[in-house]
């Protein structure tokens, strides 16, 4: 038998055409799609809300780390009033960017602004969601677990999708929620990724009957008073309105400052201003760049340490 096999051995080294094939198990791999069309049909397979989302899982400490556990608190997030501003300095590198949710003073809903950037023009848009919370969590997890993408969402208001302008900025952003819960105030920065913001509308929602106004009114009538009184075309110039939220003391009245600037850049103070949305008016509240007392109610969940 040994004589056989070394035989066999020699034989293989000198004619090179003699070979030994053994046969292996094939691997099944799973057929990846190659085109837009297959992934989307693939994609609707599985409905949003059965989708699993990648957790980030907190680290473990150990014997070399130590890693305090996660602790969250609360806190107001309009406070100093008209302060707030979202931190989209990463949205040309990520293209798309999420700043922060904010939840009404019972965290029953949140509000948010996505930001969307457009490279060949430079131009920044973006639209705001108000969605419900889940209510059988306690709230902590209701922020915490709460994610865009889970669900098809609708924007309540979109700002630049319609515009295609170079350097166009579109910012929506949330000033405050009122005190019931049912209404949010939003601002609408209109301008330039180049040179600032040179226009401020004002939108509330109110979520009860799911709509979405614009205080087209109050712009107007601040415009209409300078003209009336100081002969003054505010719209020839670059004025800015600075919304502050709603007041303490009356649920309906959205404060702002309005603001134009000189020659220098230097800003001039145009009065202290309300509007009331009851009854639709504008109200010229002080000549003097005084304090109001402004509500802060909506809510920001915050990491801290132990």
């Amino acid at each position: 038998m040994r004589f056989f096999l070394s035989l066999l051995i020699v034989l293989c080294l000198m004619n090179p055409c003699f070979s030994f094939s053994f046969k292996k198990k094939k691997e099944t791999v799973p057929k990846m799609v190659e085109t837009k069309q297959e992934y989307e049909i693939e994609a609707q397979n599985v409905p949003l809300k059965d989708r699993k989302l990648e957790v980030q899982q907190e680290p473990e400490s150990d014997k070399k780390n130590y890693y305090p556990k996660p602790h969250y608190v609360f806190e107001r997030y309009n406070y100093p009033p008209g302060q707030r501003g979202y931190d989209i300095r990463f949205v040309k590198k990520n293209l798309v960017e999420h700043p922060i949710i904010v939840a009404d003073s019972e965290c029953n809903y949140v509000a948010y602004a996505n930001y969307y950037y457009r490279a060949d023009i430079d131009e920044i848009y973006s639209d705001f969601y108000v969605e419900k919370l889940d209510k059988t969590k306690n709230k902590t997890k209701r922020i915490l677990e709460f994610n865009h993408r889970q669900l098809k969402r609708t924007p309540v208001l979109l700002s630049g999708f319609k515009e295609e302008y170079q350097h166009l900025f579109s910012g929506l952003s949330l000033v405050d929620w009122s005190a019931d819960g049912k209404k949010v105030l939003i601002k609408e920065q209109i301008g330039s990724t180049l040179r600032g913001i040179y226009k401020t509308n004002l939108y509330v929602y109110y979520v009860d009957e799911e709509k979405t106004v614009k205080l087209s009114n109050f712009n107007n009538s601040i415009t209409n008073y300078y003209t009336d009184i100081s002969n003054l075309n505010l719209n020839s110039y670059k004025y800015d309105i600075l919304p502050l939220g709603f007041s303490s003391s009356n649920d309906d009245l959205v404060v702002a400052y309005c603001y134009t600037y000189d020659n220098d850049g230097k800003k001039v103070f145009l009065g202290l201003w309300g509007y009331n949305l009851n009854e639709k008016t504008t109200i010229l509240i002080s000549k003097q760049e005084s304090s109001y007392p402004i509500s802060s109610n909506g809510l920001v969940l915050k990491r801290v340490l132990e």
